[in-house]
């Protein structure tokens, strides 16, 4: 959170720096590194049920040219300054750009190794916590309250993958997603029975 971290209440939980030392690399610097030993950790679980949390801070601003790699700064120019509105508009989106291009990076390597998991039922699935401004209407970054706050920082990714074919999606007939509706999907993938499960916020068939 902005505020630090929250209290954790699971039995493993490991950070950037755990990760590292573990990670080769110019990605052991940034979000890339919660990747390193991720297909292997999964392997050598001796438990029928997997949930596996990654968290992110790649697209969080203020300093988006700052969050990945070299290699992956595609749009030029950016913008390398806390203080966003020193900024063109033009490299603020370049730079966040940029961020979405490692982000897809890191999501296409989750997907492989899951992929490469034969043996597992997997599913992935990412959402944001919310959208970023990048100028528009003089807003940056996020925080404006709901009844004010302009698209760009409310409305959000919602991807998932699924490696099972018979786990398919119902169909989304112009429905609205959201993080509400992470807790009960990731339930039903697991086919977990809870008293607080409600099945029209699942996204997955039965």
């Amino acid at each position: 959170t902005n505020w630090g971290e929250p209290p954790v209440h699971i039995k493993k939980y490991e950070t950037r720096d755990y990760l590292r030392p573990k990670c080769e690399g110019e990605d052991c610097d940034y979000d890339g590194v919660l990747l390193s030993g991720l297909k292997e950790e999964i392997k050598v679980s001796n438990k029928n049920k997997i949930l596996v949390i990654l968290h992110t801070s790649t697209s969080h601003g203020p300093t988006y040219s700052k969050k990945y790699p070299p290699r992956f700064e595609k749009f030029k120019p950016v913008c390398n300054s806390v203080d966003l509105g020193k900024c063109t508009q033009t490299e603020l989106m370049n730079a966040y750009d940029n961020t979405i291009v490692y982000t897809d990076y890191i999501l296409n390597s989750i997907i492989t190794d899951l992929k490469d998991l034969k043996e597992y039922n997997s599913t992935m699935l990412f959402v944001s916590d919310h959208g970023e401004s990048l100028g528009e209407k003089n807003l940056y970054m996020h925080g404006v309250p709901k009844s004010l706050a302009p698209k760009q920082q409310y409305e959000i990714p919602f991807i998932v993958w699924v490696s099972d074919k018979d786990k398919q999606l119902k169909p989304a007939n112009n429905t609205i997603l959201s993080q509400n509706n992470v807790f009960h999907s990731v339930l039903n993938f697991l086919s977990i029975d809870s008293p607080i499960y409600d099945e029209n916020m699942n996204i997955f068939k039965k």
